[in-house]
């Protein structure tokens, strides 16, 4: 199976890659990741663990509190389309604009720019779960979450 040029779906996945697959669906799918890493909360005590595949200009994140479900999807490569628009590589203007015109959901801004990486602002679009990054400007990363009900319960696909 092949992901380039796949479509991201708000709330579904990437592909053929959905949100809640274990992590076997996913390795069952893509193969093994080029890079594993696991983080811990040191304040709830639960994991994530996060599966990049480079090759594809992808991560996944799965976590323990869901059950080792995917629930956090990382895309850095213009192949991969949302609304069959590329916007990697964009200007901060043109997705504000993809946004408001796809009416995406309200759109808050953060810088996080720090010495080590000046210019480094985020869009958050709370109502899609979706997280644009952008360095200098550019659109450089999406990460997009599963979708959650009132009382906090994750909607899987």
């Amino acid at each position: 199976m092949v992901l380039e040029n796949s479509t991201i779906e708000i709330g579904v996945g990437v592909g053929d890659i959905k949100f809640g697959m274990l992590k076997e669906d996913v390795l069952a799918i893509l193969g093994l990741p080029t890079h594993k890493e696991i983080e811990k909360d040191f304040d709830t005590g639960d994991a994530v663990e996060t599966w990049d595949y480079e090759n594809f200009g992808l991560a996944f994140s799965f976590d323990e509190e869901e059950d080792w479900k995917l629930e956090t999807i990382t895309i850095n490569s213009s192949n991969f389309k949302l609304k069959n628009v590329g916007l990697i590589g964009n200007t901060i203007e043109t997705v504000q604009n993809f946004i408001e015109q796809e009416q995406l959901g309200e759109m808050e801004f953060e810088d996080y720019s720090t010495e080590e990486m000046p210019n480094h602002e985020l869009i958050d679009v709370d109502k899609a779960n979706l997280f644009f990054w952008f360095t200098n400007e550019v659109l450089t990363e999406i990460q997009m979450g599963v979708q959650w009900d009132e009382n906090d319960n994750a909607l899987w696909p």
